[in-house]
């Protein structure tokens, strides 16, 4: 394994560049440097190490040289961005959760009717079904919560 390149990509600005480049049509130094919010030095120096690794190519024309992603820099690109989503994904999920419990804490207190609690246990069904394991538990017994407070109102 190349840990030069692993080394690399653990880095935010390189990753960022990859994928603006990868998302761009087209994609020069310049609009990736905003893109990153860097220097245009650091920038054509991440831009020469991806090259460098066959990951994107340029074709000079006229004074700007255009960048594109290769076929390998494009695999990358997209792992890249799955990982940013896993990374993200959860966060969002557990967010999505601890508001759907504080709603069926609501309902609870309140003693609204057991309607206003159906809509929440669909919701808790998608989450169950695309949560990484520790969501899905916490989603299946934020579940079984409703359904004991549901049996408890209908009782």
């Amino acid at each position: 394994m190349d840990e030069t390149l692993v080394r690399f990509f653990l880095r935010e600005k390189p990753t960022l560049a990859l994928l603006a480049v990868e998302e761009m049509e087209p994609a020069y130094a310049a609009l990736i440097t905003k893109r990153i919010d860097s220097t245009f030095p650091h920038t054509s120096s991440i831009i020469s190490e991806l090259e460098a690794h066959g990951l994107i190519k340029s074709r000079p024309e006229g004074r700007i040289r255009y960048l594109e992603v290769t076929d390998r820099g494009r695999r990358i690109a997209k792992a890249l961005q799955e990982l940013k989503e896993m990374l993200q994904k959860p966060d969002l999920q557990w967010n999505r959760l601890e508001r759907m419990g504080e709603m069926q804490r609501k309902a609870i207190e309140t003693g609204k009717s057991p309607l206003n609690l159906g809509p929440l246990r669909r919701d808790l069904a998608k989450l169950k079904g695309q949560g990484d394991d520790e969501v899905r538990r916490a989603a299946e017994d934020l579940d079984r919560l409703i359904i004991a407070a549901l049996d408890e109102i209908g009782s």
